[in-house]
C-alpha cells in the first residue's frame, strides 16, 4: 500500500490521533450498502495545508461463522474462556489512490487540494452537511493524507465498536 515501511509505532499514532468528527446517522445497516465519508487532513509530505477526500466504503452483510453443530470454538482451539459461540464479522472495501498529488475523481472516490486548513475545512463540510441535511456521511479528520486508509479504518472501528456492542 505504501511505498517504503513503516514503523508499526507511528502508524499505530496515525491511527490514534485520527479524529472521526461526525458519524453517519443512520450507520451500518443489515445489507450490502454504501457508507460515504469525508476525509480532510493536510498532506505533509507535499507541504499542501489541506487536502479533502470524498469516497464510499462497501460494506456487507454480517457474516456469521460457525464451528459445527454443538461445538463452540473454545472446544474446536482449546481456549474456552476467550472463545464465543460465533464469530461475528463484515468485509468493507474501498478505493485506494497512490497518487494522493494530482486531483482525482471517480464516482467512488475523489481527492483534491482544499482551501484552507484542516479545521477550517471541516467547518465548511459541517456546515454543507448540515444545510443539506445529509445524515448518512461520515467526516474524518486525519493528521496526514497519505495514510487516509489508516484514517478510514479509524472511522470503520468505531463504528463496529458500537454495532457488536450488542
Amino acid at each position: 500500500m505504501f511505498e517504503r515501511s513503516y514503523d508499526p509505532t507511528f502508524l499505530r499514532g496515525i491511527f490514534e490521533q485520527t479524529r472521526v468528527l461526525r458519524r453517519p446517522i443512520s450507520g451500518i445497516v443489515v445489507g450490502y450498502h454504501e457508507l460515504p465519508y469525508i476525509l480532510v487532513g493536510p498532506d505533509v509530505e507535499m507541504e499542501r495545508r489541506a487536502v479533502e477526500i470524498r469516497g464510499k466504503i462497501r460494506v456487507s452483510p454480517r457474516l456469521v461463522i460457525r464451528p459445527g453443530e454443538g461445538q463452540t470454538y473454545g472446544e474446536v482451539f482449546g481456549e474456552s474462556e476467550v472463545m464465543d459461540r460465533m464469530l461475528l464479522g463484515r468485509v468493507f472495501a474501498f478505493r485506494y489512490a497512490a497518487r494522493r498529488h494530482a486531483v482525482i475523481e471517480s464516482e467512488d472516490l475523489i481527492i483534491r487540494p482544499a482551501e484552507g486548513d484542516p479545521e477550517g475545512r471541516v467547518e465548511r463540510i459541517l456546515d454543507e452537511l448540515a444545510s443539506r441535511e445529509i445524515l448518512d456521511t461520515g467526516l474524518i479528520l486525519s493528521p496526514d493524507v497519505k495514510f487516509y486508509p489508516i484514517s478510514i479504518d479509524r472511522f470503520l472501528h468505531e463504528i463496529l465498536d458500537s454495532e457488536f456492542a450488542d
